[in-house]
């Protein structure tokens, strides 16, 4: 876990690297001004070099505050169940459970005493506890120990902040729906023998997420397994949590609905404007940022903005990749100040025009016709469904000398409203 004293570290180098930055920036500018093309390529490479180290120190302050996050929500979780101390009936249960599952993680080939510990444990819980669920073998695969899913989920945060910026929601089932009203109930005044009139009701939307089967499948030699210094916890939380981060990124941005969430720009967004009509549900609105040499342009940045009607801007963030935000840190207002501010304090992310930056590397990166830069409320914008539970099964035959483990998690996802985000589309025309 990363300390206080690292991401103090990790401040005080970006501060200082913006400083940096800066002025290494202006230099270029004013090579460029006076014709010094040659001067201004060799600050640009500088640039480049600066901005790798931006990015290394503020990644680093990002996943940590996010892990710190994570850690705070689960002690408030912890205190939400109660101060007595010890460990209660339904906790014992999962301690029992966790302890078989370890023992059959390490086991070669099926040890039949760990599945038969395990399934009694199981048969426990459903008797005794209704709302717990583990899962067996012949059911689909055995449950993960929700203390190892809560470290997949922690390590999930650190590789990608989509679960920290998007809703996120827990589902019994893949029929899990939200109702979006897109426009409000009408109402108005009268005295008091007037006529009342009727008035309108607000026109309901129904938002059904797409759902797929999001796994991972690491593979361990048995000799690891059969080393005790070997945390095969901590291994198997790093390499699900990683691979599940980087695909649920991506499908959450571009995904095509079949097996899996429909990303939020699988439906291109377009020009129109929330005020000038109702776009089809999952289209978001872009604003155009044209320039033929495809520069970001500052004033676009301020649009876009104030696009984002009023009711969502509480909540609102920047989201674009480490490229797309290298070229976002050069921007200047009309009074030469940098739209860019790099974070000096704990807990509070980069901003940008006053807004939270937040680092999204599946984003597009600058080119023609993409859409690189997106800003509003996420939450309010997007849902994912997780379906209750995680499953994993055991393969030692496929690759003999080594064992895999498939694990996954039924999800799904889909735009939730769509005037609570904009984008930035750039294009030279």
């Amino acid at each position: 876990m990363t300390s206080f004293t690292e991401i103090k570290q990790a401040i005080d180098q970006t501060a200082e690297a913006f400083e940096e930055f800066k002025k290494t920036n202006d230099q270029r500018i004013d090579a460029l001004a006076k014709g010094k093309d040659g001067l201004a390529k060799e600050l640009e490479a500088k640039l480049g070099r600066i901005e790798s180290d931006i990015k290394v120190s503020t990644e680093t302050k990002a996943a940590a505050e996010r892990e710190l996050q994570f850690l705070r929500d689960r002690v408030e979780e912890l205190e939400a169940k109660g101060m007595s101390p010890g460990k209660g009936p339904q906790e014992k249960v999962m301690d029992e459970y966790k302890t078989a599952f370890m023992g059959w993680m390490r086991s070669r080939g099926q040890s039949q005493e760990c599945e038969s510990k395990m399934l009694d444990v199981a048969r426990k819980a459903t008797r005794e506890f209704k709302d717990i669920t583990i899962g067996t073998g012949s059911a689909g695969g055995y449950g993960v120990p929700e203390e190892i899913s809560r470290e997949i989920e922690k390590h999930e945060l650190k590789f990608s902040p989509v679960r920290s910026l998007v809703k996120v929601v827990r589902a019994g089932t893949s029929d899990y729906k939200e109702l979006l009203s897109i426009n409000g109930a009408t109402s108005g005044w009268v005295g008091e023998t007037g006529t009342r009139s009727a008035t309108t009701t607000p026109t309901l939307r129904e938002i059904t997420p797409t759902h797929g089967e999001l796994y991972a499948y690491p593979q361990v030699s048995e000799w690891s397994l059969d080393d005790v210094f070997f945390n095969v916890e901590s291994w198997l939380s790093e390499s699900v949590g990683e691979s599940f981060a980087v695909a649920e990124a991506t499908s959450v941005l571009s995904g095509n609905g079949t097996n899996q969430p429909t990303g939020m720009l699988n439906s291109a967004p377009t020009a129109v404007s929330d005020e000038t009509a109702t776009r089809a549900a999952a289209v978001y609105e872009f604003i155009a940022n044209v320039d033929a040499g495809l520069a970001l342009l500052p004033d676009i940045l301020i649009d876009t903005q104030y696009k984002l009607n009023s009711a969502y801007q509480m909540g609102a963030v920047w989201a674009m990749n480490s490229t797309t935000a290298g070229a976002v840190r050069k921007l200047k207002d009309q009074n030469d100040q940098y739209l860019w501010q790099p974070s000096m304090i704990v807990g509070q992310p980069d901003t940008l025009l006053g807004k939270p930056v937040t680092i999204w590397e599946q984003m597009a990166t600058i080119a023609n016709n993409a859409h690189p830069i997106a800003y509003g409320n996420f939450r309010r914008g997007y849902v994912i469904a997780d379906r209750v539970g995680m499953r994993i099964t055991r393969d030692s035959v496929t690759n003999i000398g080594h064992v895999r483990f498939y694990v996954r998690r039924r999800e799904g996802g889909i735009v939730l409203n769509n005037n609570a985000i904009k984008f930035i589309k750039t294009t030279t025309a």
